[in-house]
């Protein structure tokens, strides 16, 4: 490859790779997601990046930050504690990509320097090349194996580019082990080694040369037959100690290359005369250059982020952030998700989202949903549709705090949730429980008696199961237990906290067979998720998850029948 080629094509990646860090960098500051964070301004988040920073650098506090680089950032322990699987994966991809970086594309800074004598064709450099490019693609494996295990009704967001890029990584891998491979059985890279280091390239003056590299390095000369004297084959090893061996050793230890390099010679001499060396070099570096180039605008962005998001943790804990740093801090958390859908399987209203048929009800999908909306991308009034799946998905969230505590790069998920529930209400998508108390429970028993729809209580029983079986709640005694310990009712004399109906009340009207009186009930939207009621039954009946799930069956319900109008 021309050098003045080379250099234009890596500078050029590295300005494009800076340009695009310096951009998505700035977005940090830029975004605004919640209230509090639009009236701080882009200065103000810059001077609490440096206060903190300082605050983190100078105090004992660095410690804190030490120990999250070790454990989280480079053992990736959050996500081992979540999903081993696929932290063995990512462990992978990162150590086999950093020492191939490191070892072999800045090889002529880092390994040359460090090791003296390298030659990329000894060992133990062509085993450890090999080795590493295995790891990334035992890790790219493990990595979709995870992906398809983890398949659900809403797969977690992830844009084009994604694959694109997971594409592109696997096609520098293919392309490295194929140009090696073509190296080690090609004549034509013979002679040119020849050529620089025995002075001739002439098959005739070779022979004895080309015989111990035929049988020992796995050359495929199609004019070189079996038997071999023996004492061509010693004058060889000779030629080969004089000329060869401080540079060259077996590629047997290219426990990857070597086996496809056998594979290859049948057709190698298709390949020399192809010039398969020289745009297997072009495919295999230029598809590096565009990966350096393209990184900061793919999700995969993440890598530089989620680092930047765990530090940012440790260097302040139990959520120590002044106004300034929150908004950044949630800015940073669009860039920061790996979109891994971890958190999505440890939703506590996953059922429900399947139920409804709504995604945004799972964290991944509000997370995006946050992002559009900060970024003024929310869908327009006449999607109105879309825009109640929004609020509804944001509003029914339990704040059960399950997302941010599985988490693998540490996301305040709830903050975030809090924050993007006051955008929508400032967007004029208020939370379901406002639409569906503006009228008594009553009268939404009538409404969906009087209209005529279809009850499908099959889907009831599916994924609202506690709510549609008996055995649920048959057991409560009606002891008022839940009642005594619910602080909604403590707080039931402010007619902010007011309520129609107690706990144990919802429940006898289950066991009435009458669930649709507690569909708009103040109680089941007014309900805190606190889970005292439940942890006290002295029956164990999950009263606060049937409560969820009537939340879910009155938005499915309500919202069939809310601007229904019987006719006249």
């Amino acid at each position: 490859m021309s050098p003045t080629l080379f250099q234009i094509s890596l500078y050029a990646s590295l300005a494009l790779c800076a340009l695009g860090l310096l951009w998505r960098v700035s977005t940090w500051f830029r975004i605004r997601i919640g209230p509090d964070a639009r009236v701080v301004t882009a200065s103000q988040r810059v001077a609490a990046l440096f206060r903190g920073a300082a605050a983190a650098l100078f105090t004992l506090r660095v410690f804190h930050v030490l120990g999250t680089l070790f454990l989280d950032v480079l053992l990736q322990r959050r996500l081992y504690l979540n999903d081993k699987l696929r932290w063995l994966g990512h462990l992978l991809i990162f150590v086999g990509f950093m020492a191939l970086l490191l070892m072999h594309a800045l090889a002529p800074v880092v390994t040359v320097k460090l090791f003296h004598g390298y030659e990329s064709t000894r060992d133990p450099y062509l085993f450890l090349r090999n080795l590493f490019g295995a790891m990334m693609v035992i890790g790219l494996a493990l990595f979709l194996f995870g992906l398809w295990r983890r398949r659900t009704v809403f797969a977690p967001v992830r844009r084009p580019t994604a694959a694109a890029f997971m594409g592109l990584l696997g096609f520098v891998l293919v392309t490295g082990f194929l140009l090696e491979a073509d190296k080690i059985a090609s004549p034509r890279a013979f002679y040119r080694m020849a050529k620089q280091f025995n002075g001739t390239s002439d098959p005739a003056e070779l022979k004895p040369l080309r015989a111990v590299w035929a049988r020992e390095f796995g050359v495929a000369f199609d004019d070189l037959k079996e038997p071999i004297a023996p004492e061509v084959m010693e004058k060889g090893r000779e030629m080969h100690e004089d000329d060869c061996a401080t540079c060259h050793a077996k590629p047997t230890s290219a426990f990857v290359s070597y086996p496809v390099a056998r594979m290859l010679a049948p057709l190698v001499g298709l390949l020399d005369a192809g010039g398969a060396d020289v745009w297997l070099l072009y495919l295999h570096v230029f598809a590096c250059f565009l990966g350096l180039a393209t990184l900061p605008f793919t999700r995969f962005h993440h890598a530089v982020a989620a680092p930047v998001g765990l530090l940012v943790n440790g260097a302040a804990p139990n959520r120590e952030f002044s106004a300034a740093g929150r908004a950044s801090r949630r800015a940073l958390a669009m860039d920061a998700c790996v979109h891994c859908g971890i958190c999505d399987t440890h939703c506590s209203v996953a059922p429900l989202a399947r139920y409804l048929g709504n995604p945004y009800l799972l964290p991944s999908h509000k997370l995006i949903a946050a992002g559009e909306l900060a970024g003024g991308r929310l869908p327009r009034s006449g999607e109105e549709d879309e825009r109640r799946r929004i609020a509804e998905g944001a509003f029914l969230c339990t704040d059960c705090g399950r997302c941010t505590d599985v988490c693998p790069v540490g996301l305040d998920l709830e903050d975030l949730w809090q924050a993007g529930c006051d955008d929508l209400s400032a967007a004029g998508l208020p939370a379901p429980a406002q639409w569906v108390q503006a009228r008594p429970t009553l009268a939404w028993a009538e409404s969906m008696e009087a209209q005529p729809w279809q009850q499908d209580a099959g889907h009831d029983a599916r994924y609202a199961p506690l709510s549609a079986d008996r055995r649920s709640f048959s057991r409560c005694v009606q002891c008022q237990t839940c009642t005594n310990v619910c602080p909604v009712v403590a707080h039931s004399m402010d007619p902010a906290y007011g309520v129609d109906l107690t706990p144990q009340k919802v429940m006898n009207l289950l066991r009435l067979g009458l669930r649709d009186l507690t569909l708009g009930s103040r109680m089941v939207w007014n309900c805190a998720t606190c889970y005292q009621c439940q942890e006290n039954c002295p029956e164990g009946i999950r009263v606060a998850d049937i409560m969820v799930e009537l939340r879910a069956l009155a938005v499915r319900r309500l919202g069939a029948v809310r601007s229904w109008r019987a006719p006249s």
